[in-house]
């Protein structure tokens, strides 16, 4: 899995709160986390056709001992007993 930064024509200012053209997405590749966003924009009914039309998308990070990207991304919860006491919130 791969952490995106994907970015819309629009919606990236926070009037309404959140900022919906700048979404992190957890995805396989690049078409995938595009059409998650543009999936829950279309579902939620935010912003314009227009706003959400893909702008670019930048890999963050990914998963792996080294990555390509140089970034790793750790989306795997640790069980009880694999963390050490101090970082336990039990």
């Amino acid at each position: 899995m791969k952490l995106y930064r994907v970015k819309l024509r629009g919606m990236q200012s926070n009037y309404s709160g959140t900022r919906y053209g700048l979404p992190y997405v957890v995805a396989h590749d690049p078409t995938e986390a595009y059409a998650i966003v543009r999936q829950y924009c279309n579902k939620a009914d935010v912003g314009f056709h227009k706003e959400r039309e893909l702008a670019s998308i930048e890999l963050l990070a990914e998963e792996g001992d080294y990555p390509d990207c140089q970034t790793q991304l750790h989306i795997t919860k640790l069980r009880p007993d694999a963390c050490p006491p101090e970082v336990r919130d039990d």
